[in-house]
Parts: structure tokens; sequence; C-alpha cells
């Protein structure tokens, strides 16, 4: 069996920060430094998977600066949750880049412990799973090449109207904006989880057929997280696209 936390983050560009550090070096970029940004949102995803295939979508939370207050409460929120689960593996896609450097970074302003996953340790190997795994860097093991979440997810089947919104997450400025941010920082878990599974069916570690799984991760989220009504609309669209091509294969096979 195995048990996962599927988590992914959202976060801006602090303009108090760029400027501090542009006294220091003027010539730096705006949007150039990822020390100079701020986590606005997370999302966590629980999911249970046994040997023989069968998928258990357990929690799924998520935490906003409009909800809970400030960065800190954010942070924190994300890190309760983990450290609620020591037996799950946190997984993100590119986190050892983008995620983890941000979090440590709001951790040690804010005085926040870490959870027991993203404890530092001296062993790492890019084809196992660990306490944290970073599923794009499991994905790019020893090459040059990093895959974007929506490539992969792409590759794997998923409806390109799932991820029109993917590219970017600009800082909301309405209560509309912020519930937008929150179900496209929750699906992101999602996707992230169905590229783990995705992943972990190719290591012989779990019996996955990939459409039926993305199909189950994606109709629990949209009936169980907080999507917004065009969200929810979209999932169940892409859904029953996937349900067609599974149809598909089957009278091709019969």
């Amino acid at each position: 069996m195995h048990a996962f936390t599927f988590f992914d983050t959202e976060s801006a560009w602090d303009e108090h920060l760029h400027e501090a550090y542009r006294r220091i070096d003027p010539k730096v970029q705006p949007h150039h430094r990822l020390g100079s940004k701020r986590i606005f949102a997370a999302a966590a995803l629980d999911v249970t998977v046994t040997d023989d295939g069968q998928i258990s979508c357990d929690a799924i939370r998520s935490w906003t600066e409009h909800d809970h207050g400030d960065e800190e409460a954010v942070v924190s929120g994300l890190f309760d949750h983990l450290r609620a689960r020591t037996d799950r593996v946190a997984v993100g896609y590119g986190s050892i880049a983008a995620d983890v450097p941000l979090l440590l970074a709001a951790a040690m302003e804010h005085g926040i412990v870490l959870p027991s996953q993203f404890i530092e340790r001296r062993s790492f190997s890019r084809g196992a799973l660990h306490p944290h795994t970073d599923v794009g860097l499991v994905l790019k093991g020893g090459g040059k090449t990093w895959h974007h979440l929506a490539e992969v997810v792409l590759r794997l089947g998923l409806p390109v109207d799932l991820l029109n919104t993917k590219a970017r997450v600009d800082f909301p400025s309405t209560a509309e904006q912020w519930q937008d941010v929150r179900a496209h920082v929750q699906l992101d878990a999602a996707l992230v989880g169905i590229v783990t599974l995705a992943w972990l069916r190719t290591q012989g570690q779990a019996c996955l057929q990939p459409t039926t799984m993305m199909i189950s991760v994606l109709d629990w989220v949209r009936r169980n997280g907080h999507m917004t009504d065009s969200m929810v609309n979209i999932i169940a669209a892409s859904c029953s696209t996937l349900i067609s091509q599974v149809g598909g294969a089957y009278r091709e096979a019969a």
C-alpha cells in the first residue's frame, strides 16, 4: 500500500522585498529572484493506493491568504496537515526548485518548525520515493530536460480545456478571484497526484489503469473539492471525454 499527500503552492512577487534587494544589486531585474516571492495559497490531496490498484481519495484541503490571513497561516496550515500524516509521502512537482525553497524561507521568517517530510536528509536518489518526493525530478532523472506538469498530463490524455489556466496565476484582488485560485491550486494538487500514480504504475508498484485512475481522482476532486461552478463543469466534461476513451478502447479490444 502507498499513502501520499500531493501538494502544490501558489506564490507572488513581493515588491517590497524586490526593491530592498535592488538596493544591494541595482542590476537585478523584476521578477527574477525566487527569494522575492511569497506563498499566498496551498493545497494538499491525500490519496491511498493498494498494490492491486484500488484508489482511495481520503481528504483535500487548501489554505489561502483570503481565508486564513497571511503567508504564515497558509504555510502553517500546510505544515500542520503534513505533520499529522507522517506516514504519507509528500509529493510535489518541481517542488525542490520552487515550492520547498519558498516554504523553507517562510518557515525561517515566521519561526515555523518543518514537518518531518521536509527535514533535510543527506541521502537522495532520483528513482525512489522519499518522505518528500519531487516527481518532476524523478521524471527528469539524470537528463537535462524538465517537463512542465501540463506537458506530462497532456501526454497522459487529459483534455487541454482542463489546463487553459495552468500557465499563470496572478495575485487575486477580488473574492471571486480568490475562489478561482482555491480551485486552481486544488486541481494542481490533483494533477501532481495523477502524474505520480501514472509513474507508480510504470515501476510495477501498483496495478493502475491510467485513464481509469485519472477519472477516479478528477471526479472525486470535482465532488469533494472547493471547485467553482466553471471548474466543476470543465472537470465533468474532461471526465466524460476520458470515459469515452475508455469505452472506445474496450470496443476496439472486443
